[in-house]
């Protein structure tokens, strides 16, 4: 039993701000056991961005509300994903001009394409966030975090990590926990928004992996954190998008 709770402080360490590690030392051991658990650290954080747009929109207009909530989910979660969307638009960037994309993701400074991707995509983000608190509760933006959590495990599985930092948590990945996590990630979200909007979500999320799995390995080799907190950045947006449209 205290393996698993080890296992769910080294994935909300991970995943968030929370400042788990002051309670007790966060091994990578830790981090691997708490693979499966990241749907649910990414429900807590959709709950809080919900709830933050639920309450905020009482007393505020519809975009303002999303644009604090959309804020809420930067601040706890350190913009770790959006930093990787900026780096690996650099790096889709350099590979359309014909260079090596890696050491444009590498570079701490964002290019014309990081910036456009992180302006555009926290735009969409929280047009989107508005639409849905004008609708009541948008429990849809818990289902889309919880479920584009599952987008990193998914490119773990098949590809080999060739970036550099926290990256041996992917070695255990295994097609047991892409299974794990898609139940969790399911469990959550079927509740959520119902069963025919979870397949939809399911469809957004693969789909996503699927794209950046095959640019990845042609254009890097592997898989690194950039592209891990890419897909989960462009799994949550899109998923939103989708959830909205329908």
């Amino acid at each position: 039993m205290r393996e698993y709770a080890r296992g769910a402080l080294g994935a909300v360490a991970f995943l968030t701000t929370v400042p788990v590690g002051r309670l007790t030392e966060i091994r990578e051991t830790d981090l691997r056991r708490g693979v499966a658990l990241f749907p649910l650290v990414g429900a807590a954080v959709g709950l809080i961005v919900a709830a933050v747009a639920w309450a905020a929109a009482i007393v505020l207009p519809p975009l303002p509300a999303g644009t604090l909530a959309v804020t809420a989910g930067v601040g706890v979660t350190a913009a770790f994903h959006l930093d990787g969307l900026g780096d690996l638009a650099d790096g889709v960037g350099a590979s359309l001009g014909g260079r090596d994309p890696l050491p444009a993701m590498l570079d701490p400074r964002l290019g014309t394409f990081g910036v456009a991707a992180v302006v555009l995509d926290l735009v969409l983000k929280v047009s989107l966030v508005a639409a849905l608190v004008g609708r009541g509760f948008p429990w849809a933006v818990v289902a889309a975090a919880s479920m584009a959590r599952v987008a990193p495990v998914c490119l773990a599985w098949p590809l080999a990590y060739v970036g550099s930092g926290t990256g041996g948590w992917t070695s255990d990945v295994r097609a047991g926990t892409v299974l794990a996590t898609l139940a969790l990630a399911s469990a959550v979200a079927g509740p959520a928004v119902g069963p025919l909007r979870m397949v939809l979500l399911l469809v957004v999320v693969g789909s996503v992996a699927l794209v950046l799995a095959r640019w990845s390995r042609r254009r890097l080799g592997g898989v690194t954190g950039d592209v891990f907190g890419a897909s989960a950045e462009l799994a949550e947006t899109l998923s939103l998008a989708a959830v909205a449209a329908v």
